[in-house]
């Protein structure tokens, strides 16, 4: 029976280790540098800013070419000959042409521009949003990652230490082979969980990085 409760306290975190928490360990400065960091490096924030960039010269490029409509033209003529049947005109003739269409029509485009930029500039905001709760995100899982990684090696620790007291009371005849062998199997399935729990550490790491585009190590 001691056995069977001593396992359960190993197993069981509310119990053994309901001091590990992973709120102390947060920095929320550190995540606003993570968080710069992913502004300043991740592609999708460069995409957005010369979407907002781009409609902006197109808004612009409206807004400067209200004289597109005028067509000005010059023909010159070097016959000086005038008939009463032919009369045509010589030297130097000037054409001045407006295009009505052009003129109705521009309004519009200016405005249709001004609306493609204010969705730029709003799909952008909404972006840097999203790029803040992402970041968040993956930094509270690495940091989960990180908790579950101490508490499984400090479990670790403590089946190891009574995998020895068991094995050296089997080995001397005072505990039984059951006892024995279902400690030595729990103290293999904890090394497997430590395994899994350094690789969700490692994988939580490298999604977080994707975002902020450095190592982690090299955020100060």
């Amino acid at each position: 029976m001691s056995i069977i409760f001593a396992c359960f306290l190993l197993f069981n975190p509310k119990e053994a280790h309901a001091q590990e928490s992973m709120i102390p360990e947060l920095s929320y400065p550190f995540l606003e540098k993570l968080i710069y960091s992913a502004k300043q490096n991740y592609p999708l924030m460069a995409a957005n800013l010369r979407k907002v960039n781009f409609a902006n010269y197109n808004l612009k490029k409206a807004q400067l070419s209200w004289f597109d409509f005028f067509t000005l033209s010059a023909f010159y003529s070097p016959n000086t000959s005038v008939t009463l049947t032919n009369a045509t005109l010589t030297g130097v003739q000037i054409g001045l042409f407006i295009n009505f269409s052009n003129i109705i029509q521009k309004p519009t485009v200016i405005k249709q521009s001004k609306e493609e930029l204010a969705i730029a500039q709003l799909t952008a905001d909404q972006y840097v949003i999203t790029l803040e709760t992402d970041v968040k995100n993956r930094y509270f899982r690495y940091m989960q990652a990180l908790s579950v990684l101490r508490v499984q090696n400090q479990n670790a620790i403590d089946i190891e230490a009574l995998f020895k007291q068991i094995k050296f009371k089997y080995e001397r005849g005072e505990e039984t082979l059951e006892n024995y062998t279902k400690l030595m199997i729990q103290n293999a399935d904890q090394k497997q969980k430590i395994i899994d729990a350094e690789s969700a550490v490692l994988i939580a790491k490298t999604t977080l990085e994707e975002l902020v585009g450095k190592k982690l190590e090299e955020i100060k």
